[in-house]
């Protein structure tokens, strides 16, 4: 009996959301590689057409597999380089209980030799996409005590912020966590976001300029077509036909000065959508009322143009 070929189905895991594989070289095991775009749990159906080498009747067997949202990271036991970036906090569950988690959203079994009592856990990964290590350390918090809300505290170090986010938003559902604040540390963002916001700067320098220029030129249209009507009824045809030159020619430019704000209002749009990506991508290191608060204070500090304070409630959660 061998496998002739499979057939999978499964939501934002495959484009067309199925594949199917044909074994030339059909055996009794298989093994199909599977790639998720991005980190997503999802539920995938599987189908196995299984028969004898010489006969032509499949027999179909199905299986149901739940794919966890983190298992494009594998572990490592050496050492890893350590990310420079991090995001940082207090979660009331013991380690135990946190290691349970991992292993079941990872597909490992770092909870093995991990006493119940133990508050202290430290666990590496390594992304099948990229190869960047992701690092989960979490220590008690000096109380010495091990009663169900005793917890301790947690940092997730990874250079990809929306890895983090992901992290932390599918740790506090599996947990039950409802309220999370968190401390932020991710430079190299920071410094993209920096210039996201200076590019928005610029455009809107741009913007007001262009819209001023374009008034002056309305202005202008305006003078050029009551001199060519007071030429036309005065019977000056030289003058007439030169006011409408003038006005082909301003007509002409405010056109090419409307390519130029359409431009450059598409390019303001795109840098806006990664300033709210952003706001978004850090609300998600927080849970609950934190994470509403840090989307408000954030628009308000755009608005404000406080960019001081907005890098502070990015980081910290809050400007104070």
């Amino acid at each position: 009996t061998v496998i002739k070929a499979a057939i999978m189905f499964a939501e934002a895991v495959f484009e067309e959301e199925s594949r199917f594989i044909f074994f030339p070289s059909p055996t009794s095991t298989a093994r199909v590689p599977i790639k998720p775009p991005r980190d997503v749990a999802s539920d995938v159906m599987i189908k196995v057409l299984v028969s004898s080498r010489t006969s032509a009747v499949y027999h179909v067997f199905e299986l149901d597999f739940k794919m966890p949202r983190f298992c494009m990271y594998i572990p490592v036991a050496e050492n890893v380089p350590e990310p420079m970036s991090s995001v940082t906090f207090r979660i009331p569950e013991r380690a135990s209980r946190v290691a349970a988690w991992i292993d079941q959203a990872f597909m490992t079994n770092c909870s093995e030799g991990l006493s119940i009592h133990s508050d202290e856990l430290v666990v590496s990964f390594v992304s099948l996409r990229d190869a960047r290590p992701l690092l989960i350390k979490m220590t008690g918090d000096g109380s010495g005590t091990h009663s169900a809300g005793a917890g301790g505290r947690m940092t997730i170090r990874t250079e990809n912020l929306e890895v983090a986010g992901d992290f932390v938003q599918e740790l506090c559902t599996g947990l039950g966590i409802t309220e999370l604040e968190s401390t932020a540390d991710f430079p190299y963002d920071m410094e993209t976001f920096r210039n996201v916001l200076v590019r928005v700067d610029e455009h809107n320098a741009v913007r007001l300029k262009l819209t001023a220029d374009v008034a002056d030129s309305s202005n202008a249209v305006k003078a050029f077509v009551i001199k060519a009507e007071d030429a036309r009824i005065l019977a000056d045809m030289n003058l007439m036909r030169r006011m409408y030159g003038e006005l082909f020619d301003l007509n002409r430019e405010l056109i090419m000065e409307h390519t130029k704000r359409a431009t450059n209002h598409s390019e303001l749009l795109l840098a806006l959508k990664e300033v709210n990506q952003m706001i978004q991508k850090a609300a998600r290191l927080r849970m609950g009322g934190a994470k509403t608060r840090i989307i408000a204070a954030c628009r308000k500090a755009i608005k404000q143009n406080n960019i001081q304070d907005l890098f502070k409630i990015l980081n910290f959660g809050s400007s104070t």
